[in-house]
């Protein structure tokens, strides 16, 4: 539907057994940046899906800036863990676009490493960072069925936290990750966490000690693949 050919990123660990399969993890970026930002941020993402066996895809989402299929009501600007506005180019029929774009080729990406191997049907993860953590929540929410776990890191505003329906996210288990710097995400992050424990939820909460919105990536990575390997 896009017209076009788009990366991904993926890492498939050497232990890797056609006939056993393997549980896929699957990352989303955040605003501006590309597929290629988990393997460069967190040097020990390769390590880590081999200490867990895991496969990890990192899809481009269509573009740097559609927001996995939120509604554009809900997102805002600016971005969770930002000072900056969103630029919002193009019409906005050109933007709705850019969204549905964004959210058909994240599962179109899981679809096609499921055509090329074996996944366990019941161990797919969703994990994000910033506008890919609420992707994560919008996604985890919209396709509930595909998960076992989801971690959103870093993605959550007052307007995204009023769009969630926390009785059904609460079926499936929820590592919040944010840095201790972020203070309004903090103080947002600990609120889905307590809709999510008030619902019946199983829900971890990492606040990393100093971290940013950047330095709380790396160390989040670790604590989450962690988390999935127990779900």
């Amino acid at each position: 539907k896009a017209g076009r050919e788009m990366g991904y990123h993926l890492y498939v660990p050497q232990k890797y057994d056609s006939k056993a399969g393997a549980p896929l993890v699957v990352a989303l970026h955040g605003y501006g940046v590309n597929y290629g930002f988990f393997f460069s941020f967190v040097k020990e993402l390769p390590a880590l899906c081999e200490q867990y066996g895991f496969i990890c895809v990192a899809p481009n989402g269509y573009s740097t800036s559609g927001w996995y299929g939120a509604p554009m009501s809900v997102p805002g600007a600016p971005p969770p863990g930002s000072k900056l506005p969103v630029p919002q180019a193009g019409s906005e029929k050109e933007q709705l676009l850019e969204r549905e774009l964004s959210e058909l080729d994240v599962m179109q990406v899981i679809d096609s490493v499921k055509r090329e191997y074996k996944v366990d049907a019941k161990r797919t993860y969703l994990m994000g960072h910033s506008m890919g953590g609420f992707g994560t929540w919008f996604l985890g929410q919209k396709h509930i069925d595909k998960w076992a776990a989801i971690a959103p890191m870093s993605g959550i505003n007052e307007n995204g936290l009023n769009a969630l329906d926390m009785k059904k996210l609460a079926r499936i288990p929820v590592m919040v990750a944010v840095g201790e710097q972020e203070t309004d995400t903090v103080v947002t992050s600990k609120k889905a966490v307590a809709a999510l424990k008030a619902a019946g939820g199983e829900v971890a909460y990492v606040e990393i000690a100093g971290g940013t919105h950047g330095s709380m990536v790396a160390p989040s990575t670790a604590r989450i693949l962690e988390f999935f390997s127990r779900h």
